[in-house]
């Protein structure tokens, strides 16, 4: 793993501890405060149980907020290529050519990764019977569904709910082919000046809708062309191309 992925990794787990947490401190004041175990209006083990649902339900719903953000920095990092593929690398850098560019169905391509992610966050809090499934709906939109049964026990009594959840994925796959279609457009214009190329790619450096960072490296060009995602950081899709 890079710096920038340790940096992530450790923010992360941060900020996941932050709302378990939080939760737990939430549950804690209310039953305290309410006195729910004293007065018996509400039974304390009723309430034991709806707080803890509620906690387990904002963790999964935070899991794959944060699970998506790994999965796409992740696959974006690899160029969007098939884990198996191998392909060459410079700098870290896939070299897109021949048979290595992004995957055909990037969509299924970010679930293995977000699974792995999910798979990791929720083991560590000791869920271990939640599934996760992807599907494409009418308006050709990602969407990610939790399901399962949650089994809790407080006091000798036993209580189970299902955390079933549908999130919807805000990022367009669109945005690989559209990104190599103006890497090679910006190298075509700058092949085009001849003995007055000056590899600054004003095209792509000037683009309104990605945030390129191109470099030459021997005879290959390396982008890093980022686009920010829900407010949560860049998603950077990494490539090098062949140039000379």
């Amino acid at each position: 793993m890079d710096k920038r992925g340790a940096v992530f990794a450790v923010l992360t787990v941060i900020i996941m501890i932050g709302v378990v947490i939080g939760a737990r401190v939430y549950k804690s004041r209310v039953v305290n405060e309410e006195g729910f175990d004293k007065i018996g209006n509400i039974p304390e083990v009723v309430m034991t149980f709806a707080l803890e649902e509620e906690e387990i339900k904002l963790f999964i719903q935070k899991v794959v907020e944060y699970s998506s953000f790994n999965a796409l920095k992740n696959l974006g990092d690899e160029g969007g290529v098939l884990k198996e593929q191998n392909c060459e690398k410079i700098k870290e850098h896939v070299i897109w050519k021949d048979n290595c560019y992004f995957s055909d169905n990037l969509q299924e391509n970010f679930f293995e990764r977000f699974k792995e992610s999910f798979d990791e966050y929720v083991k560590e809090f000791g869920i271990n019977k939640i599934d996760i499934e992807w599907k494409i709906d009418e308006n050709n939109r990602l969407i990610i569904k939790t399901k399962g049964i949650i089994e809790l026990e407080h006091k000798g009594v036993k209580y189970g709910f299902e955390p079933d959840n549908e999130s919807i994925l805000n990022y367009n796959f669109n945005d690989y082919p559209e990104i190599l279609g103006k890497a090679n457009e910006c190298i075509r214009k700058e092949v085009e000046k001849g003995i007055a190329r000056n590899n600054l790619f004003e095209d792509c450096k000037n683009d309104k809708d990605f945030k390129f960072e191109i470099n030459v490296e021997d005879k290959y060009l390396l982008f890093d062309v980022s686009r920010l995602y829900n407010n949560f950081g860049d998603v950077t899709v990494r490539f090098a191309i062949p140039y000379g």
